[in-house]
């Protein structure tokens, strides 16, 4: 079996493509920021189950 050819160029994209991308980069800044928030809350005591302030 013959190995086919890499190339190095890139791969040509749909239009719709920076646009996935800039959604997933968006979503990661979301994913980031609610996490921070959570473990600021978490080591500043803020929180808990709800009915238990």
């Amino acid at each position: 079996m013959k190995p086919q050819n890499q190339s190095t160029e890139p791969a040509p994209h749909d239009p719709w493509y920076k646009y996935g991308v800039a959604v997933l980069l968006l979503e990661m800044a979301i994913a980031i920021a609610v996490s921070a928030y959570s473990l600021y809350m978490t080591f500043h005591g803020l929180g808990g189950f709800p009915g238990k302030h």
